[in-house]
């Protein structure tokens, strides 16, 4: 489809209120002159606006305006959407309206990008508190949090090499580093306090403390590696595009434990034993006796839960698409509702077929319009008429459906 034709398929709906025929027209070509606006579907598009729309197929017309609101489809480059959504909104004003993937899209990016900023802003003083808690020294948890700093930096500035990735690798790589890569460089520093706690210089302390946890900081880095490369093998791209991200990330982490976390270590270990404190966590001896005295009960109680659980999980209801990601208190749930209250809610679908019957073409359109569900189509045999020869290979067709879930073909 691509090959065949320079159009892709519409992806916004533009709701402009209060507007008269002529008023819409010139609403259309400002829209047309945006940058990242393919392209443009209106009532014009589909009847003589010269002609007075009492005299048109009523239903048709109510497609594209009703009750003196004008509602555009509106085609958005994928590669300029945040832009292009923005520059629309900044055209039609709050008091306007616009919907659909291309906006959901923008919206969740500019939203997703600055929520994932307030959660680190808020994550970031409850890790450092977690670790001084669990530490021995006030120092520790600041080496421990740069240094996987530095990994995530070095993976987000790597990432250039893919050309592109999805803003939701981009957004939650970082959060997801840190949760799973922490514990390399907390292994490696309480084997490196336990070697100096025998009594070993710094350096060979460090040496053996590499030597002696090698093998489980590997262990559990292949692991997680192995487990984010499975996604590559996903059909669906957000799998490949966050396997291999995450996949590099931990892998790049791993380096920075074993060679930069090392290195800080031997460094500010002076420093490190000048800022010792107590160790505030306590002792779990008598939860550990606990544990040991009911560990037959507990054992018969989770795999009596195994059943329920695994029963309760297979009637899970899910939420696809994204109706369910913005709530009416934002501006696009409030759009979203306002068009489809009055146009109702409707999905645009393209279909090609091959050139050479016009009449078949016909004939398709005429069983198209039978189906319920469709509200209107604009193709070339509805828009010229069988009778214009075309010099196209392929005849396409754009469609809008009310409702996909009552119909699909």
């Amino acid at each position: 489809m691509n090959k065949e034709y320079d159009m892709s398929i519409p992806n916004a709906r533009v709701m402009i209120s209060d507007v008269s025929i002529s008023e819409a027209i010139d609403m259309k070509q400002k829209l047309l002159d945006i940058d990242g606006v393919d392209d443009v579907t209106w009532l014009d598009d589909v009847v003589d606006t010269y002609i007075p729309l009492g005299t048109q197929d009523k239903d048709v017309v109510e497609n594209y305006y009703k009750d003196n609101n004008a509602l555009f489809t509106v085609t958005v480059d994928e590669q300029t959407r945040l832009e292009t959504v923005n520059a629309i909104r900044k055209l039609i004003g709050d008091e306007n309206s616009m919907s659909g993937s291309a906006v959901n899209t923008a919206v969740a990016t500019q939203a997703t990008n600055s929520e994932i900023k307030k959660i680190i802003l808020l994550v970031l003083p409850i890790c450092l508190e977690i670790l001084c808690i669990t530490s021995h020294s006030w120092i520790e948890p600041i080496l421990l949090l740069g240094t996987i700093g530095v990994a995530i930096i070095l993976n987000k500035g790597t990432n250039l090499m893919f050309g592109s990735i999805s803003f939701v690798t981009n957004a939650a790589g970082g959060v997801l580093q840190l949760a799973v890569s922490m514990d390399y460089s907390i292994f490696l520093l309480h084997r490196f306090e336990e070697m100096r706690a025998q009594g070993q210089e710094p350096k060979e302390a460090m040496i053996n403390a590499l030597c002696k946890s090698t093998s489980s900081i590997l262990s559990s880095g292949l692991t997680t590696i192995i487990g984010f490369a499975a996604l590559i093998l996903m059909r669906f791209k957000i799998g490949p595009d966050m396997g291999i991200a995450m996949a590099k990330a931990i892998t790049l982490s791993l380096i920075t434990v074993f060679v930069l976390f090392p290195v800080i270590l031997l460094y500010f270990y002076p420093l490190i034993d000048k800022t010792r404190h107590k160790y505030i966590v306590p002792d779990f001896e008598k939860f550990s006796k606990v544990v040991m005295k009911v560990m037959l009960p507990a054992v018969i109680v989770f795999f009596i839960l195994i059943v329920p659980c695994n029963l309760a999980q297979k009637i899970n209801s899910f939420s696809y698409g994204s109706s369910k990601l913005f709530s009416e208190n934002t501006q696009i749930g409030r759009d979203t509702k306002k068009i489809d209250s009055i146009f109702g809610k409707s999905n645009n679908l393209v279909l090609m077929v091959p050139k050479g019957d016009l009449q078949k073409e016909t004939e398709l359109s005429d069983k198209l319009h039978e189906i319920p569900e469709l509200s209107s189509i604009i193709s070339y045999v509805d828009s010229s008429g069988a009778e214009v020869p075309m010099i196209n290979t392929y005849s396409c067709g754009s469609i809008v459906v009310e409702n996909l879930n009552s119909w699909c073909s």
